[in-house]
């Protein structure tokens, strides 16, 4: 599915909180509970310290991403797709996208993720290797491939 991508702006803000939870209200319920005040000014926390990437395809928002450059690693997060383009490779392809440049640039990247959501696979399958696990969060690193 082709899709293109490009900073989030203030006009995505509400957007980019209603796509998180559709992403992740039932998960963050059921390990955290959800408290929508809370979780807005994490997102307001998040917004101000790093705008993501929105994915669009046809001029239409379905997703976004972020991919931090910390120095000696890269950060991923955010990520999220609206459920109805789940399953369609956008993931595969955006992720594939971030780790040609950290390869490009030799710098592992590394990531966490809620217990119990499925897109642990994804990242498996892109050979992160899970460090460190507690009872809310997954963390996963990919070191850097020699190309």
């Amino acid at each position: 599915m082709r899709f293109s991508t490009r900073l989030a702006q203030s006009s995505d803000f509400e957007f980019l909180f209603e796509l998180k939870k559709a992403a992740e209200f039932d998960l963050i319920k059921s390990v955290f509970g959800w408290d929508e005040k809370f979780q807005r000014n994490m997102h307001e926390n998040e917004w101000n310290e790093d705008r993501p990437k929105v994915i669009e395809i046809s001029e239409e928002a379905v997703g976004c991403y972020l991919l931090q450059d910390k120095g000696e690693h890269f950060y991923f997060c955010r990520f999220f797709l609206l459920p109805a383009f789940h399953g369609k490779g956008i993931g595969s392809q955006i992720l594939n996208q971030c780790l040609v440049l950290a390869d490009e640039q030799q710098k592992p990247v590394k990531l966490c993720y809620l217990q119990g959501s499925r897109v642990g696979s994804l990242y498996r399958r892109f050979g992160f290797q899970v460090v460190a696990e507690d009872a809310q969060f997954v963390y996963m690193e990919r070191v850097a491939n020699n190309t």
